[in-house]
């Protein structure tokens, strides 16, 4: 399928979406982190974010909306390392976090817009390196020019970091 027009605008600036992005983004990581929950997730997402350089402040996010202006997917930037709880190992940040596409709108290039669009922003505000976890998406992160650092353990559930480098 070919991809999409979309645009990505601030998470806040659509807050009655934030609940079925959250219900999607527990339904599919839920089980990492124990201590989540919908109703989290749906603050998080309908928060107006901090925008801050400073990675101890820095959380942010986005929707990706077609031309009916529709959410299609969501995008978090977080400064806050992500722990391996076994291990007690904290990896600095940032972090790109919480991307998922709506079933509905998958394999049209919504997920490759929002990764974009984060990277790019890292890269403006002056981040030289961009981390993420995930637990199945291996390949498709490494098609587009991620690297594995580390595997991790996330609640019992093998997870692998991958980095970008954030060139000029």
């Amino acid at each position: 399928m070919d991809p999409i027009a979309l645009t990505i605008v601030p998470a806040c600036s659509r807050p009655e979406a934030a609940p079925h992005f959250a219900r999607l983004q527990f339904e599919a990581w839920g089980h990492l982190y124990p201590q989540s929950s919908i109703e989290q997730s749906t603050f998080d997402l309908r928060a107006e974010l901090s925008h801050s350089t400073d990675l101890a402040l820095l959380r942010m996010a986005w929707f990706a909306l077609d031309a009916d202006d529709q959410p299609l997917g969501v995008i978090m930037l977080l400064g806050g390392g992500e722990v391996e709880p076994e291990d007690a190992i904290e990896l600095p940040g940032p972090w790109l976090a919480g991307l998922i596409v709506d079933p509905r709108s998958r394999r049209q290039g919504v997920a490759s817009a929002l990764i974009d669009f984060v990277t790019t922003t890292a890269r403006v505000v002056g981040f030289k390196r961009l981390r993420l976890v995930t637990e199945h998406e291996v390949s498709f992160y490494e098609r587009r020019g991620w690297v594995r650092e580390r595997e991790v353990t996330l609640n019992s559930v093998p997870n692998t970091v991958m980095f970008t480098t954030l060139t000029p």
